[in-house]
């Protein structure tokens, strides 16, 4: 029997007698150029493996990744902490959030970085700081450093670390004791401190709000820190200047005599910047942040290429009574997600908002998870709900929501809790691939919108179990795909080269269709995969069986310890270095004779040992059944691809 369907996608019915396909931790790939039918149309190669880039101190989760413009910078946020990570991908603290956990919004316009996290807005001045790392501890006002890594500490810095407070600066000492000018206690930790701008101003206060004089200069969005100047005070204009100095308008009302004071490039927006508080998601369309207002209809605009908002610079998503969940622009165009419907809205010029509706472009698909929201090929998909049910994945065609999602992939979600679903896309080799975590079931889908197809990308934990997939945001930066971890702070690379999950086995899973033949017996002589052959290991295996062919010396105060799990065996005498052939890679199969309710041992065979490249993994004598599904698995770090199959079988007569 020629390749019966054995390499295919995930599929697995609601009923396991219909359809109980799996493919996990493999993605299908079309050979476009065979026709169907024919052996290879379709292959299954290994998902990358996660090679650990960096770790970030804060050691939390990685709420967002974000390449900023010209590709020589990124934004990671990790707990409450917004890292600029450099072309070397050395992290520095730029600022500190509100909040320390949950996905954040996360988008530049080349000249600041926008950041929501649900109650608050933030933005920083894009630069390229001086940075003094170094080891330290406060206690009350007094910082004391006990090792510098690089750069030189210096009076009017703004100093970051785990656990310092926000708008700390450093306002006098030298050598090993400074002065902050927030008293606070922090344990010695890994810290940084960035040059700001520093100059003499006097604040006076205004009918609303107060005036900045002062001979140097501010941006648009700045913090002003110094003595008694309120917290969250920031430039919201500029203004003519007179008599030779510099005029701002600031965000708060308190007159301030003449003094030292310091524009820091991170700001908390505060209360009174544009039309509400807080935002749940942002993009960025003709030089405006778009953002949405928690547990409404509104949304509100940026001033052009500003990070200041102001009070009447608001709309509402009104077509539909439902609250407006996420936003995301496409094509110019801002697509408002609510809880059951959407819209689209368009730069029209118009003022004190730039936005209106575009008519027609309603649809009764709204999204159930905020965070699903991810840019797909040439539009976006997210995880739907609507009047009628949800669980669907939608990707948008135009103005038009089309399912991609499959039954099989609607059937993990029924009666699910599905708010909490977080997606981000990647793109490797040519697969731009849409991958959606749901936390609460522990499950993650990936689709590929190259082939059309889903499969399983899963985490195995050291209890070897499966669970969601590590990666919870990502970007490219640096010719490499960085994806954030969930929970401890880790930044990887998709690696296509690296067989593991940073160390962690990755147990990939082939289920194949049910072979049935008008349910008369069947009797199964042989069964042939062709995996890609000699892709076993050099030097010695961790896989649960070992070999190594050579004598194995164990020293007189050494001790060789065998898990019970692990067969060890010794072979011929040979000289044994890390590029000697070592490792046989297996291949287990089993099956299930009842429609894959209950499963046979495992059979294990050989892939075949680096440059054995005419190895065939072959199983024989496989027994009869009426309704057979065989299922193959692989743990071992190897290049795992199974190009197709091919069964003989006979036919019985009753």
């Amino acid at each position: 029997m020629p390749d019966f369907g054995f390499v295919g996608a995930s599929y697995v019915a609601p009923s396991i007698y219909q359809d109980a396909q799996e493919c996990i931790n493999f993605f299908p790939e079309v050979d476009p150029t065979k026709q169907q039918g024919e052996r290879g149309v379709i292959a299954l190669y290994p998902t990358p493996g996660l090679t650990t880039q960096l770790v970030l101190p804060a050691g939390a989760e990685v709420r967002g990744l974000r390449t900023l413009s010209g590709g020589s910078q990124a934004i990671a946020v990790c707990g409450a902490y917004v890292y600029l990570l450099s072309s070397n991908l050395t992290p520095n603290i730029v600022g500190i959030l509100n909040s320390n956990s949950g996905r954040v919004g996360l988008v530049d316009d080349g000249a600041y970085v926008y950041i929501v996290d649900g109650t608050y807005r933030y933005s920083w001045r894009i630069t390229t700081p001086t940075t003094a790392i170094f080891t330290g501890s406060i206690s009350g006002t007094t910082l004391t450093i006990t090792n510098i890594q690089s750069g030189t500490i210096a009076i009017g810095q703004v100093l970051y670390g785990v656990g310092v407070s926000q708008e700390t600066v450093i306002t006098g000492g030298s050598g090993s004791s400074w002065t902050v000018n927030l008293s606070q206690t922090v344990s010695a930790t890994l810290m940084n401190s960035l040059n700001t701008t520093s100059f003499t101003g006097t604040i006076t206060t205004g009918s609303t709000n107060a005036t900045l004089t002062t001979t140097g200069t501010a941006y648009l969005g700045q913090t002003i820190q110094g003595s008694t100047v309120p917290a969250d005070t920031i430039v919201t204009a500029i203004g003519t200047p007179t008599g030779g100095n510099n005029v701002y308008t600031l965000s708060s009302n308190t007159a301030v005599s003449s003094r030292t004071l310091y524009a820091l490039d991170f700001t908390v927006m505060p209360n009174n910047d544009g039309p509400f508080n807080g935002a749940t998601s942002v993009d960025i369309v003709d030089n405006y942040f778009v953002y949405s207002r928690p547990s409404s209809q509104q949304w509100g605009s940026s001033d052009a290429l500003s990070p200041i908002s102001q009070p009447l610079s608001v709309g509402s998503k009104d077509g539909a009574p439902d609250n407006l969940v996420a936003l995301i622009v496409d094509h110019r165009e801002v697509y408002l997600m609510g809880e059951a419907s959407s819209e689209v809205w368009v730069d029209a010029g118009l003022f004190p908002f730039p936005f209106q509706r575009i008519p027609g472009t309603s649809t009764q698909h709204g999204i159930a998870a905020q965070n699903s929201l991810a840019r797909l090929g040439n539009s976006f998909a997210y995880v739907s709900r609507n009047l009628r049910g949800q669980g669907q994945i939608m990707q948008m065609n135009g103005y038009i929501p089309q399912r991609i999602s499959t039954h099989a992939v609607e059937n993990t979600l029924t009666n699910q809790y599905i708010d909490d679903a977080v997606a981000w896309t990647y793109q490797l080799e040519g697969h731009e691939v849409y991958v959606v975590s749901f936390p609460t079931i522990n499950i993650t889908w990936a689709y590929d919108v190259t082939t059309g197809l889903w499969h399983k990308w899963l985490y195995v934990n050291n209890f070897n179990q499966y669970q969601r997939h590590r990666g919870n945001c990502s970007c490219v930066f640096q010719g490499m795909v960085l994806v954030g971890d969930y929970a401890n702070g880790k930044i990887y690379e998709l690696d296509n080269t690296n067989y593991t999950d940073d160390g962690n086995t990755i147990r990939r899973i082939r289920r194949a269709p049910h072979i049935v033949s008008d349910f008369q017996r069947q009797y199964f002589e042989e069964l042939q995969i062709q995996f890609q052959p000699g892709v076993g290991l050099t030097g010695l295996s961790q896989s649960p069986n070992l070999f190594i062919q050579a004598p194995y010396i164990i020293a007189p105060t050494a001790t060789l310890t065998i898990p019970a799990t692990q067969n060890v065996v010794l072979g011929i005498q040979n000289t044994i270095n890390t590029l000697t052939p070592t490792t046989f890679p297996q291949a287990m199969l089993r099956w299930s004779d009842d429609g894959g309710s209950t499963w046979s041992n495992e059979h294990w065979v050989t892939i075949g040992q680096t440059g054995k490249y005419q190895n065939r993994a072959i199983w024989r004598r496989l027994g009869q059944a009426r309704d057979r599904v065989f299922e193959v698995s692989i743990t071992d770090p190897v290049n795992a691809v199974i190009v197709s199959a091919n069964l003989k079988a006979s036919g019985g007569e009753n």
